[in-house]
């Protein structure tokens, strides 16, 4: 059997994931403050589950799996007006989380998991300019910089450890929502897409994701 756990499950994409491979018969732990299995604010680092918490949710599986989904694109605006507040959300749900969880879910590996898998759902805008999206683009672009070191690592010390960043696209989701009604110079573009009806549906990519990611073994 495999678990999966997945952080922010409540909607959009992570509802969506959560759907399809609890229905291939995986084992789905839910993170995050509703609809979840662990429920944690994933803003303050001292909520997110511990190796202690995932070590019982872990120890029978074959196979295990982390996705990290949850994310936040606020604040959305030039550098010098965003604020230290949500400066700070967005490091702490966009980056500290998927670090601080990632570590605990490799310390609470079974040793007789024979496949352990890390799925980091980032974003083109980590690898282009969006101006307005610097807080988004940084923290995506450094989550993907410490999958990149942890897969050096694994390389070297535990080949049963794949990792993967991975760019979802745009999608039909609450947080294009937030986008289409922020004020950005690239606002546009994503209304047009929208208002033509060419936002794919999370579960569309769910599925990508699923079969290029998570097949298990």
């Amino acid at each position: 059997m495999r678990t999966v756990v997945i952080t922010g499950v409540s909607r959009g994409l992570g509802a969506a994931l959560a759907a399809q491979l609890r229905a291939r018969g995986d084992r789905v732990v839910g993170v995050g403050r509703s609809a979840a299995d662990l429920t944690a604010d994933l803003a303050d680092p001292a909520q997110v589950p511990t190796a202690a918490d995932l070590a019982p949710l872990l120890e029978d599986a074959d196979e295990v799996a982390l996705v990290h989904n949850a994310a936040v694109v606020e604040p959305i605006g030039p550098v010098g007006t965003l604020g230290a507040d949500a400066l700070a959300n967005a490091v702490a749900v966009n980056l500290t989380a998927p670090m601080v969880l990632t570590d605990a879910f490799l310390a609470a590996v079974p040793a007789e998991a024979s496949r352990v898998t890390v799925v980091f759902v980032s974003s083109g805008a980590a690898h282009r300019v969006v101006e307005h999206w610097a807080a988004y683009s940084a923290t995506k672009r450094a989550g993907e910089f410490f999958l990149e070191v942890l897969a050096a690592e694994a390389a070297r010390r535990d080949p049963r450890v794949t990792v993967a960043s991975v760019n979802p696209g745009v999608m039909d989701t609450g947080m294009q929502a937030e986008v289409r009604s922020s004020e950005f110079p690239a606002r546009e573009r994503y209304q047009r897409l929208h208002e033509a009806g060419e936002l794919p549906d999370p579960a569309e990519v769910a599925a990508r994701i699923v079969a290029e990611h998570l097949t298990g073994g």
